[in-house]
C-alpha cells in the first residue's frame, strides 16, 4: 500500500497463520484499489475499461460505503473527484478494520494495527498499560504533538505533511488549506479515517461536526502551529509536559 504496516499482538500462543492472514487482506486491498496499479480496479474503471458495477463485491461495498460517508459528511468526504473514482481516503481504514476482524476471529484480544500512522488498538500493550499512540508534529518529523493512551480506540491522521496539499474541498475543487493536520479518535478505525479527511477538507467547521459526533475527538493543527482540540481530547491523552 506503499506505507509501512505494523501488527503487533501480545499473546504467547499467537500464530503466523493469522499475521499471514492480515497481511493477504492488505495486498488484496493494495491491488484492488490502488490508483498507482495499471492493473487495479480503480485503475481500470477510471480508464473506462471496466464499469463500477460490474468491478466485483469488495469494490461495490467500499463504493456504497463511500456514498454513505459522503451524506453523512455533507459531501466533504466523497470518492468521486473530476471525473473520476478514488476511495483512498477510506480502503486504508477499511483495511485496518478488516485486519482487526480477522485477529478477532483467532480470538486475540490485546493488539493493534498501524498502516501508515493509522491505528487500531484493542485491549492492552505488553505491559498491562493502554497503548501510546503519538500523533505526529506535522513539521518537526521527529516529535510528536500529544501522544494518546489507546485502548480499544482508533487513532487517524490527515495531513499534508507526507503528499502535501493532496486532500481537496469536493464542493471546490481546491485544496484545503486551513490546517496542517487534522487527527480524529474514537472506537472505529475506518470512520476516524473518514472523518479524518472529511474534517480536514472542512477547514475550522471540521472540529464542530466531530464534537457532534458522539465517542468521537478531534486534535487539529492549523498552519500557524496552533493546536485546537475538542473537549474530550485531554482526557485521553497523556498530560503536557510543562
Amino acid at each position: 500500500m506503499g506505507m509501512p504496516i505494523t501488527v503487533y499482538v501480545v499473546d504467547d500462543q499467537a500464530r503466523a497463520e493469522a499475521v499471514d492472514a492480515v497481511f493477504d487482506n492488505f495486498t488484496l486491498i493494495d491491488r484492488t484499489f490502488s490508483p498507482y496499479l495499471p492493473e487495479s480496479a480503480v485503475s481500470r474503471i477510471n480508464r473506462g475499461e471496466l464499469e463500477l458495477g460490474a468491478a466485483g463485491q469488495l469494490v461495490n461495498q467500499a463504493a456504497d460505503l463511500c456514498r454513505l460517508y459522503e451524506r453523512a459528511t455533507d459531501g466533504y468526504f466523497s470518492a468521486w473527484i473530476e471525473g473520476r473514482f478514488d476511495p483512498s481516503g477510506l480502503v486504508k481504514g477499511w483495511a485496518i478494520d478488516l485486519a482487526c476482524s480477522i485477529l478477532d476471529v483467532y480470538g486475540y484480544c490485546d493488539y493493534f494495527v498501524d498502516a501508515g500512522g493509522d491505528v487500531q488498538t484493542r485491549g492492552r500493550n505488553a505491559s498491562g498499560s493502554p497503548w501510546r499512540v503519538g500523533i505526529r508534529h506535522p513539521v518537526e518529523r521527529n516529535k510528536v504533538a500529544r501522544v494518546m493512551l489507546a485502548s480499544g480506540l482508533a487513532v487517524a491522521t490527515s495531513g499534508t505533511y507526507e503528499k502535501g496539499e493532496h486532500i481537496l474541498d469536493p464542493h471546490t475543487g481546491k485544496p484545503a488549506d486551513a490546517w496542517l493536520s487534522f487527527t480524529v479518535t474514537g472506537p472505529d478505525i475506518l470512520q476516524a479515517d473518514v472523518y479524518a479527511t472529511a474534517c480536514f477538507a472542512m477547514g475550522i467547521s471540521g472540529l464542530d461536526f466531530i464534537s457532534r459526533v458522539a465517542g468521537y475527538e478531534a486534535y487539529a493543527i492549523d498552519r500557524r502551529l496552533r493546536a485546537h482540540f475538542t473537549e474530550g481530547i485531554d482526557a485521553l491523552c497523556e498530560p503536557v509536559a510543562e
